[in-house]
């Protein structure tokens, strides 16, 4: 039986089982108040009559009095049990329960010791590797005996409270006057609670933590409290890669919010400085049709050299595309991992540029339709893109008159909808607009090209691109890639971001706009926050100059040096300049002339960032290769399967399944901070490895590394995984743990020719204890073969007796810099760690949800009624549960999502698709080749 053994004491907010309520209690009680409570310590509670309340205290003020509850439960809980704190006459306000935790360890367990311990072959070493790994795996988890819960509330007559935890129970609560400065010392002991809560919370949140963040905020300026630290957390001051300034502005909004909140928007109105010249670009040579390198696709002479390129070779390709982001809510990346929010990017694109996929095209588009692209000069789908779709007609009479007809129809289904003509450039274009930008749809048509986008300069371009013939196939670039990976019959679906693409993102206008842009969903929140703080105290305030009024919303909040502001409508908010939160101008149509003091400041920080890593902009190709054709055969690893030459799957039919062949080179940048462990590869190599058939996960890699001092020659790193299940994933994240998690991985690392590195370790370490012909014991329980100038290392000897007969270094293998292969993980001890981890990370996110909406009751006092759509106006996005549930409020006012915690999903997003990788690696010219098989059902 497990057994408490420790109270928690590293977190700032635990307590110890039996102190005073309000610790130190000299810090906050008089002496003649502590002689009433005495007679406070005094609990009605209704319901369970197990539960019991051991202290309770109420000091009434104003504008709020303190109360303080410890409840002690029947039996300890989980740490994520979360405990919701209401009145039924609202008099209760941001209540803050502190859980008081115990940690609980479950008994080691430990095969029986051998009967002779002796020091002789490593018999002790051993034994000692097994207590430390059965120490290491051992179960350890925080139970919560009883929770602290502070909270404010308004008037001075008795009122009762309700908790909802593990029972429900309703105290009785009877204010009683105090000092006011023991009023004061207890309000700064409930904000120093409610403070270190909020901060965690804002630790862990993966979106805008609008409630805690506003709140904190927001409490601290109307009650007079310290400013909290955590909103300064909130900041992150390292600029994003290339690929998150291209697709994700999440940061640069929460670094917006806590600016906002922080009152630290104060640039003067008048102060305005000329914008930065933009970067210098090399010239292009035009290339007409009829000339240039074969093989260039001809989509690819109507596109400006400076939009990213997506090319889908065939309507076919772009079908399946835009199935499978549908299967996945809309999201290619949920086929990973379910996100929190469901920002229905599919969707929003296809009602923002008109352009639908109806069940009609899947019969007849690919007769329409010979070939797709999307373009453009960002991806910030979330806030209001600067992108396109270019067309390319089969049959351009039919196309267009499909085009346009449902151009019409939707100009009549919305009455502020207006279709017009304009003429940009010389070429009437059609135009489909809405004011807010919701629908903002340009369609430029050039012979047998169509092209749709969101963005006037965009369609300008187009036009202009086209006269002058310098398009993205004319970069030499792209020649070149294409030189290197052409399409062939089967016309792949390519990938291609160009340098003048990606210095476009680092582009002084492009910054500006897009901390603008920042600054104004920033805005937009705040003041959603406002307004459900000030309903939830019964304030009906809607006008931003009567929240600041009242202290809802920050002094100077609205303020901006261009005159731009918040529309209020019946509607919603808009932006007087770019319209709505999720339906913004795009950047590419803004125009931006003179910036602000910190505006400029902001450019020469990212003008730093981009001059010490010149390769963020360096171009990146990849193409991906659908084989559809049904397959039949077995794959083993290192062999060849029947018609597919994949090595990926293991031993298991593959008839059916879908196989992408996917070529990528791109820069080592792209890899961020993994980007130094490119400097360790050698060159390509055509030596290669055979491995264990039992290998479940294998890779080797040709090693020419500098490190200490270059002593070690260059050499061959290999290992493989075999079926397991290791320790748990929070054993990997602590650095006094890792070590022996790792111990638990059945797996084993080796070389060859032997670098000598385990012989260089100080103290002889690298020798160890002999327990066999030509294995040796090292401390810290690590098995060491050494034979043939061959090392092989694992943790678990019968890996290394089970792995060596199997292996052999072979040559005149595919060249290559590093190999790594992963087998189909279904019905494995290992596929059910994976598969536990993700889903754990799901759940928890899944809770996370659930737990938002209890704050809007119990921070808030939001209606559960409504609950879902002012969560949805507070982030700018639906909640969605990442298990595949539907978040639903039961009769106890508590959120919970139809698939609690404890719930057996089928597997995780990954693993229900997942059915093999083989990748292969090639360092050439200071750039990866990359070659992936990928495997999928």
């Amino acid at each position: 039986m497990s057994m408490p053994d420790q109270v928690s004491t590293g977190d700032p907010r635990a307590v110890s089982l039996d102190h005073s309520p309000f610790p130190p209690c000299t810090e906050v009680i008089s002496r003649r108040w502590r002689f009433m409570l005495g007679v406070l310590v005094t609990a009605l509670l209704l319901g369970d009559p197990i539960v019991s309340a051991q202290e309770v205290v109420a000091i009434a003020g104003e504008p709020y009095g303190v109360g303080y509850v410890r409840v002690q439960w029947p039996k300890a809980i989980g740490p994520n049990s979360s405990i919701l704190v209401t009145s039924p006459d609202d008099r209760v306000f941001h209540p803050a329960a502190v859980p008081v935790s115990v940690t609980v360890r479950e008994p080691m367990q430990l095969d029986p010791a051998p009967r002779d311990l002796r020091f002789g072959r490593g018999r002790i070493l051993e034994r000692l590797g097994q207590v430390v790994k059965a120490a290491v795996t051992a179960d350890e988890h925080q139970e919560v005996l009883a929770h602290e819960i502070w909270f404010l509330f308004r008037g001075d007559a008795p009122f009762r409270l309700q908790i909802n935890g593990p029972q429900l129970a309703s105290i009785e609560i009877r204010p009683v006057d105090a000092v006011r400065e023991d009023q004061q010392l207890a309000l700064r002991t409930w904000w120093r609670h409610y403070e270190a809560l909020a901060d965690e919370r804002i630790a862990a949140a993966e979106h805008l933590p609008v409630i805690d963040a506003y709140l904190l905020a927001s409490l601290s300026q109307r009650l007079d409290l310290p400013t909290p630290a955590s909103l300064a957390r909130l900041r992150e001051s390292k600029l994003p890669g290339p690929l998150g300034l291209m697709t994700d502005s999440s940061q640069l909004r929460r670094d917006a919010f806590a600016d906002l909140l922080r009152k630290r928007v104060d640039d003067p109105v008048d102060a305005r400085v000329e914008l930065p010249p933009a970067r210098d670009l090399p010239p292009i040579a035009p290339v007409d049709d009829e000339e240039g390198p074969a093989g260039i696709e001809p989509i690819a002479r109507r596109v400006p050299p400076e939009c990213f390129y997506l090319r889908f070779g065939s309507f076919n390709n772009f079908l399946w595309y835009q199935k499978l982001t549908q299967q996945y809510g809309g999201d290619i990346f949920n086929m990973i991992n379910r996100p929190m929010l469901n920002q229905e990017n599919g969707g929003r694109v296809e009602e923002l540029l008109n352009v639908y996929y109806t069940q009609l095209a899947d019969v007849f588009g690919d007769a329409l339709i010979e070939d797709v692209a999307v373009v453009g000069t960002d991806l910030l789908i979330a806030d209001g893109p600067s992108m396109g779709v270019l067309l390319k007609a089969k049959n351009a009479f039919l196309l267009g008159t499909t085009i346009r007809a449902d151009r019409q129809s939707t100009a009549d289904k919305f009455a502020d909808c207006e279709l017009r003509t304009e003429t940009i450039d010389g070429i009437e274009v059609s135009i489909l607009a809405t004011p807010d930008h919701r629908i903002r749809s340009f369609l430029v048509v050039n012979g047998d090209y169509f092209f749709i986008t969101s963005s006037r300069h965009l369609a300008s371009r187009f036009i202009e691109a086209r006269k002058s013939r310098q398009t993205l196939a004319a970069l030499p670039e792209f020649q070149r890639f294409r030189g290197r990976y052409p399409t062939g019959d089967q016309r792949p679906i390519t990938i291609f971001l160009s340098r003048r693409f990606l210095t476009g993102l680092y582009q002084p206008k492009f910054l500006v706009e897009r901390l603008r842009r920042s600054q104004v969903a920033a805005e937009i929140a705040a003041y959603q926050a406002a307004l459900v703080h000030a309903s939830g105290e019964g304030r009906n305030l809607r006008l931003p100059e009567e929240l600041i009024a009242e202290g809802f919303l920050p002094e100077g909040f609205g303020r901006r040096s261009d005159q731009s502001g918040l529309i209020i409508t019946q509607d919603g908010v808009l932006d007087s300049r770019l319209g709505g939160r999720q339906t913004m101008l795009p950047i590419a149509d803004a125009q931006v002339e003179a910036i602000t003091l910190s505006e400029a400041a902001y450019l020469r920080h990212s003008e730093g960032t981009l001059s010490k890593a010149p390769g963020l902009v360096d171009p990146i190709f990849v193409q991906i290769e659908r084989l559809t054709t049904p397959i039949d055969g077995d794959v083993s690893a290192g062999g060849t399967a029947a018609n597919t030459g994949s090595p990926a799957s293991g031993t298991l039919p593959i008839k059916g399944w879908q196989r992408l062949k996917i070529a990528a080179n791109v820069p080592p940048s792209l890899l961020g901070s993994q980007a130094e462990l490119v400097n360790d590869l050698g060159p390509p190599s055509d030596i290669g490895m055979r491995f264990s058939p039992s290998d479940l996960i294998s890779f080797h890699a040709n090693i020419n590394s500098d490190r200490l001092r270059g002593s070690i020659p260059q050499h061959y790193l290999f290992g493989g995984v075999k079926d397991c299940r290791p320790a748990p994933l929070d054993k990997f994240e602590s650095s006094l743990d890792r070590l022996f998690a790792v111990s638990t991985i059945r797996g084993y690392l080796a070389a060859w020719p032997d670098p000598g590195i385990i012989d260089r370790l100080p103290l002889g370490l690298g020798r160890g204890s002999p327990v066999g012909p030509n294995m040796t014991r090292l401390v810290g329980g690590a098995y060491r073969y050494q034979s043939d100038r061959v090392s092989l290392l694992s943790f678990d000897r019968d890996v290394l007796i089970q792995t060596i007969p199997d292996l052999a270094v072979l040559d005149k293998q595919p060249r290559t810099s590093a190999r790594v292969v992963v087998k189909d993980l279904r019905n494995t001890q290992l596929g059910d760690w994976v598969d536990d981890a993700l889903l754990r990370e799901d759940r928890r996110k899944s809770l996370a949800g659930a737990e938002f909406l209890n704050r809007l009751s119990t921070q808030m006092n939001v209606d559960p009624v409504s609950a879902k759509a002012v969560a949805k106006d507070l982030l700018g996005a639906e909640l969605q549960c990442a298990v595949g549930g539907e978040y639903a409020c039961d009769p106890s006012g508590r959120w919970r999502s139809s698939k609690r915690e404890g719930t057996q999903e089928a597997s995780s997003a990954l693993l229900q698709w997942f059915r093999g990788l083989d990748l292969n690696v090639s360092l050439v010219d200071d750039r990866l080749d990359c070659e992936i098989d990928l495997e999928l059902e």
